[in-house]
């Protein structure tokens, strides 16, 4: 049996229940005598001790979440390269990137005491904004990176090179540059495809295009992908899983590659990402 690791705890305090589901997981920890470390402001909720958040990877082998996937999303801004196997209860909405709802709770310690778990390595876009040659900010993103119309209505124009190759300008409300992990989310709505977790691709998705030959793109993610915007009549917005990270007022060049460093996502045994998808999306069929 494979030795159980040491476990570093991160809650989302402004989710409902997360004071009594942290106190429970305490619990069971401790019966199974298994080490664990809380955050700071975790430990806070439990009145017990913690540490700080940048300290808090150098002193466990997985970290679990309590949140939804906004909070998985911000623990990875917070940590990056430094990034542990996550493993996470959903205490939000839809959480496709969770493992576990509150009442499966018991599954997942039993999970990790017993060494069961899966984990599924998830691509990160790494990426930098470029103006007049010079970088400006630079950013990692698990879903997806966009750029879109800022506070006016009127279409912009994006265009897209990949290694170095011209692919298409293209004309409309925003392009979105989508990870598989991603492809559940905002490219999905925007009528991406979906993508399996595993898969080594990104991709490109147009938001509500003017033209109809202008579809959603599939490249590999072993490509370094670029979106030159021209001179526009407006502001664009820089967003990075749904966070803005800068308004774009003059021509510049949003860079972006496979980061050298993945997020491990944990999984319970016999979790898939078809099943998933029955389960957040309502698919039918023999799997369920």
């Amino acid at each position: 049996m494979a030795e159980t690791p040491r476990v570093g705890i991160v809650a989302n305090p402004s989710k409902e229940g997360a004071k009594e589901l942290l106190i429970d997981l305490i619990g069971q920890f401790e019966t199974h005598g298994v080490s664990f470390v809380l955050e700071d402001e975790t430990a806070c909720l439990a009145e017990r001790h913690g540490v700080p958040f940048d300290r808090l990877s150098e002193q466990i082998d997985l970290l679990l979440v309590l949140g939804g996937d906004g909070t998985i999303l911000w623990v990875l801004r917070q940590l990056r390269e430094a990034i542990k196997p996550i493993a996470a209860i959903n205490t939000g909405t839809l959480g496709f990137l969770t493992c576990a709802t509150e009442e499966e709770s018991e599954v997942l310690v039993n999970a990790i005491v017993a060494g069961t778990y899966e984990t599924t390595d998830r691509v990160v876009i790494q990426g930098q904004l470029e103006r007049g040659g010079k970088v400006i900010d630079e950013f990692f993103g698990l879903n997806e990176v966009t750029l879109c119309r800022g506070v006016d209505s009127r279409v912009i124009h994006v265009e897209a090179h990949i290694s170095g190759l011209p692919a298409n300008r293209y004309t409309g409300d925003g392009l979105i540059l989508a990870t598989p992990t991603g492809s559940t989310a905002y490219s999905l709505s925007a009528g991406g495809p979906l993508v399996q977790p595993g898969a080594n691709v990104f991709a490109v998705t147009p938001i509500c295009p003017h033209t109809l030959a202008n579809r959603p793109l599939v490249v590999s993610a072993d490509s370094e992908i670029v979106f030159e915007v021209p001179e526009q009549r407006d502001d664009l917005a820089l967003m990075v899983d749904g966070q803005l990270v800068a308004s774009i007022v003059e021509p510049a060049s949003v860079s972006m590659r496979k980061a050298d460093f993945s997020l491990p996502l944990v999984s319970l045994p016999g979790q898939n990402f078809f099943g998933v998808l029955h389960q957040k999306l309502g698919w039918t069929g023999s799997a369920i």
